[in-house]
């Protein structure tokens, strides 16, 4: 419970301060505090800290991740944005602020915690975050179907002037689709098969059983997908990739997928599995 709290049940601050010294109260956080014993869920870190920066805080940055499941919460590291000139400091965690109140769209309201929308979240991390993090940020929120594309591009226009921007675009601009349809996987797909003359030259972009496959192999009934990392792809269809893999093996073909990640990671497993599929191994 906060000092506002206490006052409005009728406590004044030497009651409060006598209830403390007593063991019936004790401190979290400035002004907050667990009553009766001190053992506290994570939970109830995070809502402490909201009731110590008062009712228009709200949890932000990489906490806001954690809440979202896109990272391990560390409650030794909460962070928490206040509306103001200034963020005081407080003991326990970190404050950020924000000169102006969020729309109603960057903040999301879940029982008694407030903390940001994903695509503010990421606009809070940007600065801070490599480029690497980012990417697993926007990966992790695209399987997670918590990228609205809309509201990312809605987003990107409200904050156009906050530092580290120009990172986050760069960031999602490698899910965008490209103009020529072609990804940037599939560019590197085709450079490597030119590397591998073991491996026959597939029938791109066909239609097979009224699905159109990256890549076949029509004697050996192969099909490879290649999932590069288009959020939009990653929000909208993921449940439409594995319809279209159960369709295709009903046809008696093989269907492969390799994603962005495997690419990077695994090539040379990727090539084992293929020849190991067109029975070339």
């Amino acid at each position: 419970m906060s000092r506002p709290q206490l006052h409005a049940l009728g406590f004044n601050d030497e009651q409060i301060t006598r209830r403390e010294l007593t063991g019936g109260l004790h401190e979290l956080y400035t002004d907050v505090w667990a009553v009766g014993h001190g053992n506290v869920t994570p939970k109830g870190r995070l809502i402490a800290a909201l009731l110590s920066c008062g009712p228009a805080s709200f949890l932000s940055h990489r906490t806001c991740a954690a809440l979202n499941g896109l990272r391990v919460l560390n409650i030794r590291a909460i962070e928490v944005t206040v509306i103001g000139n200034r963020a005081r400091r407080r003991k326990g965690f970190t404050t950020h602020r924000t000169a102006h109140p969020p729309e109603p769209q960057d903040l999301r309201t879940v029982g008694l915690l407030r903390y940001s929308s994903v695509p503010r979240m990421l606009v809070e991390l940007a600065p801070r975050e490599t480029p690497t993090e980012l990417d697993r940020l926007i990966t992790e929120a695209a399987r997670k179907r918590l990228l609205d594309p809309d509201a990312i591009e809605s987003a990107l226009a409200r904050y156009a002037r906050w530092p580290g921007l120009a990172r986050l675009k760069e960031a999602l601009a490698r899910y965008r689709p490209r103009p020529d349809r072609k990804s940037e996987l599939e560019r590197a797909f085709d450079a490597w098969l030119r590397e591998h003359p073991e491996i026959p030259e597939p029938e791109r972009n066909v239609y097979v059983e009224g699905w159109e496959l990256d890549c076949y192999w029509p004697a050996q009934r192969v099909a490879l997908e290649l999932d590069g990392r288009d959020y939009h792809v990653a929000v909208k269809e993921m449940d439409r990739d594995r319809l279209k893999d159960t369709k295709l093996q009903i046809a008696a073909i093989k269907p492969m997928r390799v994603t962005g990640d495997r690419w990077d990671l695994d090539r040379a497993g990727v090539h084992g599995d293929l020849l190991a599929l067109l029975e070339l191994s």
